[in-house]
């Protein structure tokens, strides 16, 4: 696109409204029509874009676009920061430029604008100028060095008032960007704490560039420590907002941030959280604190203190927020029974929470979100008393209707958590001191009573929980026993329950998110609680609910209309309950299953239900039978007549004995309803479909094969289907098949026929396996990567090998992201329905490509000279071809000549070729494999490392130079031996040695031999002139110790240096996927997924990008270990997982770290 169609473009996305021609027509901007909200999100797309224009007359166009932009915002100060270089560019003024910095704090935010995200805008703006305009910049940034320097020119400085801090941000971005910039702009800015007029903005500006030089901040915390009164107030954490300018994943930002600076305790604490004082990190960090470092908790609860009584807080917003932080820090106090409380201060602190009371009275502030009034009376103890409060009613049933109560978590729709907005916020401040019995507390202690007895399950249970578990002494068992045993509010275990799953089960989940997706709440996902021995713990609701009370949740599971309500209509409530009982716990009464998949109208949870039922005949048996016939909805009624059906078809055995069999069967379960479905076979010219033994076959059962896969709404692989296809000749079947495939192919490949494809692909032979092949990437391409996926999972159907090693290849390259997730679902499933695991299912597939035992495969050229060529796999796995004739290797098969079948000898040279191709892809990927193997221990038996590694020739090459461990039942090391070419097993001392039948075989780790079996082996190997197709001897293995670990991650390489080529160099090693990609295409994360234990493990950086080059350094950040369960990674601490899996991922990534 040229710049010329651009800039109309960005006429379109700018907030101007009249077209180009009619904007380009006039200079009188005023009537140019604009939309009430400025916006303009092209900046530096637009930038770029005209300092490349070499036309005079179409810069002074993007010129002219550019005064349009700016024209009356001088006077208004809004959008301030994004016009200030589009004004220097039009008006070549730079300080003039500048105003808009000016104008832009004197609205309602001037107290906290240039603290937090202001100044971050004021960066971007000198950054912008020292891009495009770099000695403007650079005269601009000298004059104010000389004027800060010049104690003369403190008066200009003095003038300037609050706005002396601009060019000491100007000076500052320079430090940022370039920590070994001249050192004038050090000195400047240590400095200006001696002359610039406002010391609160200064320390503000030079926290953000703490990390960047060492002799700024010992100034820096020289200053602090001589004006006490500024430590609580003062945005060190404007330095992470800064940092997540830079980097994409703010969260590591922060991390890094905070590392760098390491600050003491004390400090640390304030600076990362009391600008986050209304996040439970601050409930559970000021807990954290006082058990660790109790004597820096006193320092900050005495700043607080004093901030309380000091005349700089009258009328300022921070005072009630040091009111709140000092009741969360004065009930950590409370709750340990410390007697350091203040108790005058807290008498006074409590008033802040009056302000609940503004939760209830009507406001109109927010445009999108109005909330009317819930209560007549100001007086928070008679909000929820009936008689004081005539809107009472209104209130309860307002709150308590589902589709209301994300209102109760915030007034505004982007869900603001600020306290003074948020009654869920509020409640951490009162629950803190739910247990402090003060005069001054009574009306506010009624008022939580209240929110747990009118409002429990919505918000009251979850708060309280959350608060109560991560403040105080108490475990989270006895926090859920204080509010059974408490006799005033009569909660039950039910409503607890149910609280739990209040924001899972719907409609407030979607209001949760992390970085990169959405995350699930508190309460189901972590809390922060503390053991019997006042050891910090991580726990969740469910799982001491589980743990505890056990018996009494299946009681309450079993009470049918406790499902029917509450359960079976939320899918992840429904889901969750469902797989955490039967899978997890083992729990064998289906009660349960019945009732949800009777009550609910979700399609995942009765899927989930009808294959519980479907694997537990024995028990679930009568139950369908019953149903079958009672069940009033024809889809249920239908689906458990399908079950017993399949139960039903186990009589018949693996096969129909006869043809009456096959008819018996249709002729009770042919349903002529369903007819409706495959109403195209109308249009379609069938050819005629024959019995095995030559006769006409019923027509009815050729269309109830295609009627039952239509009716699929997931590809699968029916098991009656199977059997009436083996009593129909192939020929003429596959032929039928062949015409609804050329009917699906004409019809554009119509989605409401695709189902065509399952029979035609379980059915097919490898040709037409090839011919629809390609369809995955065209499908993909074109942006139909549903119907990709979709027949990547009915081509895993067909169960050949040769189907299954093209799906097996799309788990290692594919077109799109979605087709290679689909792929690895679709091996896991296909290896699911063949009662094996994913890596067995590979292993079963790995082709020979027609190699002999000897690992030898000859290529005839044919004709008179009837000329031959062996190839073979030598030593370093790489394909060799030798010359029969000459008996020589050569590089290549020579051309033909003419004693040689042409014909012959071309299709000989492509199969070389391609040969050469899939050997080397298929090694590689077995390197991947077995370097896998090592990590994770994965076994074989004897019988299946035979097959997988003895008579497969390529696969024995891998097997002759490996050494491999003989495991007893219990994994330990029976003994280590080698596979030697004439099949026998060899010891350490080359003694043979006999297998066990009954052994368990996988690669032995290096952790498992001493140093001088290691290096007798080793000596075994160089005699051998072998070398190792994977690191495995020379593994350099080093255990994860406590100190490397940090809440439940490995961080003891956060914050160092790596190059993101080595990084994508390891990625690829070890098959590692990148993380959610982000904006821009960014990713923070690789991630590797073991199958066999069930863990993922997350490699987190402060960002790359795709196309990145391999020089950048990248900081990394901490390794962190997941457990799966049923897709759900939940956090696990590296010493609980398999040791030599753990240790060998700490030790892969630590080697490629330079010291």
């Amino acid at each position: 696109m040229d710049l010329e169609e651009k800039l109309a473009i960005y006429y379109q996305g700018s907030a101007i409204e009249d077209d180009m021609a009619k904007c380009e027509a006039t200079n009188d901007f005023s009537k140019i029509k604009r939309h009430p909200y400025d916006y303009f999100h092209y900046k530096e797309e637009f930038l770029k874009d005209y300092f490349s224009i070499e036309d005079e007359k179409l810069k002074k166009r993007y010129e002219h676009f550019m005064k349009i932009l700016i024209y009356g915002k001088d006077k208004e100060g809004e959008g301030g920061t994004r016009y200030v270089i589009f004004d220097y560019i039009v008006n070549r003024d730079f300080e003039k430029s500048l105003r808009y910095l000016v104008y832009g704090y004197e609205k309602r935010y001037k107290e906290q604008a240039r603290t937090l995200n202001g100044e971050s805008l004021i960066y971007t703006v000198f950054e912008d100028f020292n891009k495009y305009f770099s000695k403007e910049f650079q005269e601009y940034t000298d004059k104010y060095i000389d004027i800060i320097n010049n104690n003369d020119n403190k008066k200009i400085l003095k003038k300037m008032d609050r706005d002396a801090v601009i060019p000491l941000i100007a000076i500052c971005s320079v430090i940022k960007n370039n920590k070994e910039c001249d050192e004038k702009y050090i000195n400047a800015a240590i400095k200006s704490f001696d002359v610039l007029p406002n010391l609160y903005d200064t320390l503000n500006v030079i926290a953000a560039i703490l990390d960047k030089n060492e002799s700024i901040k010992n100034k820096f915390i020289e200053v602090l420590n001589k004006n006490e009164e500024y430590i609580i107030d003062i945005n060190i954490i404007l330095g992470y907002h800064l940092r997540s300018l830079d980097y994409n994943n703010p969260y590591k930002a922060r991390e890094k941030f905070f590392n760098a600076i390491n600050y003491p305790n004390d400090f640390a604490f304030i600076a990362q959280h009391f600008e986050d004082y209304f996040h439970y990190a601050f409930i559970y960090g000021a807990r954290d604190l006082y058990l660790n470092h109790k004597e820096d908790f006193y320092k900050i609860y005495n700043f607080v203190e004093n901030s309380l009584n000091s005349d700089r807080y009258n009328n300022n917003r921070n005072n009630d927020r040091n009111k709140r932080i000092f009741i969360v820090l004065s009930g950590v106090l409370l709750e340990h029974n410390n007697n350091k409380i203040d108790t005058n201060n807290l008498k006074n602190a409590v008033s802040v929470l009056e302000t609940i009371v503004n939760k209830f009275t009507k406001d109109n502030s927010d445009r999108y979100n109005k909330r009317p009034a819930f209560t007549t009376t100001v007086k928070i103890e008679e909000i929820f008393d009936k008689d004081k409060n005539k809107l009472f009613d209104t209130l309860i049933d307002y709150y308590t209707d589902k589709k209301n109560t994300y209102n109760l978590y915030s007034t505004y729709r982007w869900g603001n958590t600020l306290p003074e907005y948020c009654l869920n916020t509020e409640l951490y401040y009162l629950f803190s001191l739910f247990n402090y019995d003060i005069d001054e507390m009574k009306n506010y202690k009624k008022f939580a009573l209240d929110i747990l007895k009118y409002l429990p399950i919505q918000i009251g249970i979850r708060k309280y929980i959350e608060v109560q578990a991560s403040i105080g002494t108490k475990t989270l068992k006895e926090v859920i026993d204080s509010l059974l045993n408490n006799k005033e509010l009569n909660i039950t275990l039910k409503e607890i329950l149910l609280s739990y799953y209040f924001d899972y089960a719907g409609d407030l989940s979607n209001y949760y998110y992390d970085y990169g997706g959405k995350s699930l709440p508190t309460l189901y996902k972590e809390l922060r609680c503390v053991d019997e021995n006042n050891n910090v713990i991580i726990n969740s609701v469910k799982d001491e609910l589980l743990k505890s009370y056990f018996d009494e949740v299946v009681n309450i599971l079993n009470d049918d209309k406790f499902i029917k309500d509450n359960i079976a209509s939320n899918k992840n409530t429904a889901l969750d309950i469902l797989r955490t009982l039967y899978n997890k716990c083992h729990y064998n009464d289906y009660h349960l299953v019945y009732t949800i998949l009777e009550n609910t109208k979700r399609v995942e949870v009765k899927r989930h239900c009808i294959k519980v039922i479907s694997d537990n005949e024995s028990i679930t048996r009568e139950y369908v039978e019953k149903m079958s016939e009672k069940a009033r909805s024809s889809e249920l009624k239908g689906a458990l007549k399908n079950i017993i059906k399949n139960w039903n078809l186990k009589k018949y055995g693996e096969y129909f004995k006869s043809i009456d069999e096959a008819l018996e069967f249709i002729d009770t379960y042919y349903n002529t309803n369903y007819e409706k479905n495959i109403k195209f076979l109308e249009d379609v010219h069938l050819t005629k479909v024959l019995y095995n033994n030559g006769t006409l076959a019923d027509e009815r059962i050729f269309k109830y094969i295609i009627m039952e896969y239509m009716n699929l709404v997931e590809p699968s692989r029916l098991k009656d289907c199977d059997m009436l296809a083996e009593i129909l000749d192939t020929t003429s079947f596959t032929n039928a098949l062949e015409m609804l495939y050329i009917h699906w192919k004409d019809s554009n490949y119509e989605a409401t026929k695709k189902n065509i494809l399952i029979p035609y692909l379980i059915y097919s032979d490898d040709l037409k396996i090839d011919k629809v092949y390609p369809l995955i990437k065209e499908f993909a391409k074109g942006s139909r990567t549903v119907m990709a996926a979709f027949i990547v999972k009915c081509m895993a159907l067909n169960g050949k090998n040769y189907a299954l090693i093209l799906v097996d290849g799309l788990t290692r390259k594919s077109p799109t992201a979605k087709i290679k997730e689909v792929a690895i679902e679709t091996m896991e499933n296909a290896a699911y329905m063949l009662d094996m695991t994913a890596d067995e299912l590979s292993d079963r597939i790995i082709p020979n490509f027609g190699f002999s035992q000897k690992g030898e495969r000859v290529l005839n050229y044919g004709g008179e000279a009837r000329r031959t060529f062996t190839l073979s796999i030598d030593n370093n796995l790489e394909l060799t071809i030798t010359d029969n004739e000459k008996q020589k290797v050569i590089k290549s098969l020579p051309a033909p000549n003419s004693k040689d079948d042409k014909a012959e000898a071309d299709s000989a040279k492509k199969e070389c070729t391609t040969l050469k191709k899939e050997i080397k892809t298929l090694i590689q990927n077995q390197k991947i494999r077995l370097q896998k193997v090592l990590l994770n221990g994965r076994k074989w038996t004897y019988n299946n490392f035979k097959t997988v590694f003895v008579e497969n020739p390529i696969m024995n090459i891998f097997a002759l130079k490996l050494i491999w461990g003989a495991y007893d039942e219990n994994n330990n090391l029976i003994q280590s031996f080698r596979y030697m070419e004439d099949g026998t097993f060899n010891t350490v001392d080359e003694e043979e040695y006999t297998l066990p039948e009954n052994s368990l075989i996988t690669l032995v780790h290096p952790s498992e031999l001493d140093a001088d079996t290691i290096a007798k082996w080793k000596t075994q190997l160089s005699d051998y002139e072998i070398s190792q197709p994977i690191e495995q001897l020379d593994f350099k293995y080093e255990e994860i110790k406590e100190e490397d670990i940090k809440e439940d991650k490995i961080h003891s390489l956060d914050s160092k240096t790596i190059k993101a080529g080595v990084l994508m160099s390891l990625a690829t090693k070890y098959d590692m996927a990148r993380g959610e990609a982000m904006d821009g295409g960014t990713f923070c994360e690789y991630i590797l997924k073991d199958t066999y234990l069930n863990i993922s493990v997350h490699l987190s950086f402060d960002y790359m990008y795709f196309g990145m080059d391999g020089n950048e350094d990248i900081n990394f950040g901490d390794i962190e270990f997941c457990e799966i369960t049923d897709g759900i990674e939940t956090l696990i601490n590296p010493l609980k997982v398999n040791k030599r899996f753990a240790s060998s991922i700490y030790s892969i990534v630590k080697s490629v770290f330079v010291d």
